[in-house]
């Protein structure tokens, strides 16, 4: 066993560790320097090669109200492009995004890219000159998300799978005239992935142009298709055959995108199907090949259903094999991210499983948030797995701090824990001030610490 290997075992039997900060309400002391920022480098077909910061600024809860505390607000754009500038200022040139993500934050993200085209070209734009190599922004967006057919009262017929239709009628929500809404349950979804590469092609044109448009006419890096083939009635995957993948990878060859995407990638794909994607665009040169592959990976492992429709893992044993998905980008994410659901009122594992009750509308009086149920049935009604890797955490990192002399905070051993693992290439964070971003970012190093033990 590794050295790395044998850090982890030590610390969590399980070793599982978020890709999104956990923002306790513990304090360490300011450093008294910036922390450094490490690359990956990016070489896709002919293109100059790029360096992506290893940690990914998330951008899903920068605009989400109610998400911290209950009453908590969005912050104000002056405020949003203060800790955008202080994310980059730090070294971060690399951030994710999506056109349905809360608070038209794609939009905003664009915006304040324009805005700094110039500024981030100069030195003094940085606490540290090495910071940002290629002195521009990057960008990774994702969509094929299903339809919400809750929502758009429109199924054509020709497009979506066989099982679903027979369900829709079955159940008396297709109609002549299109669906019938008061037969529809929330978490109703249609795939944009099945059928034949044309349909396929046209689900997501409409997507990828509006990213494209909603970040001013910037060329997006990489772009996610952010679920696989699946329909979901209630939130629960419909039983059937998935499209085959061959078809999904000739709609992305297209070259109607090559203006607008970069390169292609998944998020939330199966091991087995991504897997296979990768293998066919090497066997066949007409094919683009998937660089990265973006899934869920937390010291809270999903138990049954997943947090969101569709979601998928990378498991621990898997991200410490260097061949685990060889040639692909690995940037593991957390869905819980922007702050801890340890935080409620302050870091401890029932404080958090009151809240998640509490969003999940468990508790009397309270509005049920479907998202919410799912976290609270993936990570909280799971036998007690999740409190104990919880607690074992916290214990190491007190014997740590300890032993080191170090002032570590819970958060920042959860992020250095993932990001120690030999195949995380990059890391998706979710820091919503820029105290969060800081500690975040000093994560990085104390990684560095848990390899040398």
């Amino acid at each position: 066993m590794g050295k790395s290997q044998l850090i982890f075992v030590s610390i969590i039997s399980f070793a599982v560790i978020s890709g999104f900060i956990f923002s306790l309400y513990e304090r360490s002391t300011e450093n008294s320097h910036v922390p450094s920022m490490s690359y990956v480098d990016f070489c896709n077909y002919k293109d100059k090669c790029k360096k992506l910061s290893r940690l990914v600024m998330g951008t899903d809860h920068l605009q989400h109200d109610d998400w911290t505390q209950p009453g908590q607000k969005s912050m104000s754009e002056d405020d949003l492009f203060k800790l955008l500038d202080e994310t980059v200022k730090r070294g971060i040139n690399t951030f994710d995004t999506s056109r349905i993500y809360v608070g038209a934050i794609e939009k905003k993200l664009g915006k304040w890219i324009a805005l700094r085209k110039e500024q981030i070209k100069k030195d003094d734009f940085y606490y540290d000159s090495s910071f940002n190599p290629d002195r521009k922004i990057y960008v990774i967006s994702k969509g094929g998300f299903p339809h919400d057919l809750y929502f758009d009262l429109k199924l054509p017929l020709t497009e979506y799978s066989p099982a679903l239709k027979e369900y829709l009628s079955m159940n008396k929500t297709l109609s002549v005239e299109g669906l019938v809404k008061e037969k529809l349950t929330p978490g109703t979804y249609a795939s944009k992935l099945f059928g034949e590469p044309e349909n396929i092609r046209k689900n997501l044109t409409t997507e990828i142009e509006d990213s494209f448009n909603n970040l001013q006419g910037l060329k997006i890096d990489i772009y996610l298709l952010h679920r696989d083939d699946f329909d979901f009635i209630n939130y629960s995957k419909l039983d059937r055959q998935q499209n085959d993948v061959k078809k999904i990878l000739t709609a992305l060859s297209h070259s109607s995108f090559k203006d607008f995407v970069g390169a292609f990638g998944l998020s939330n794909w199966s091991t087995e199907r991504t897997k296979t994607a990768f293998e066919l665009s090497d066997k066949h040169e007409d094919l683009v090949t998937p660089v990265m592959s973006s899934s869920y990976f937390s010291l809270f492992e999903m138990s049954g259903k997943p947090i969101h429709a569709g979601g998928d893992q990378f498991k621990h044993k898997d991200m410490l094999n260097e061949d685990f998905l060889k040639g692909m980008l690995l940037m593991p994410y957390s869905p819980l991210g922007g702050f801890s659901i340890l935080d409620k009122p302050e870091p401890k594992w029932e404080n958090a499983r009151a809240s998640a009750r509490r969003k999940a509308g468990l508790i009397n009086g309270a509005s049920p948030d479907p998202y919410w149920q799912n976290v609270y049935s993936a990570i909280f009604n799971d036998g007690g797995f999740n409190e104990k890797r919880y607690h074992r955490a916290k214990t190491f990192l007190k014997d740590f701090n300890e032993k080191n002399n170090s002032k570590y905070t819970l958060d920042q051993l959860l992020n250095a824990y993932v990001l120690a693992h030999p195949r995380t290439d990059m890391l998706a964070i979710g820091p919503i001030t820029i105290e969060q971003l800081k500690r975040t970012i000093a994560s990085l190093e104390l990684a560095t610490l848990l390899n040398k033990k």
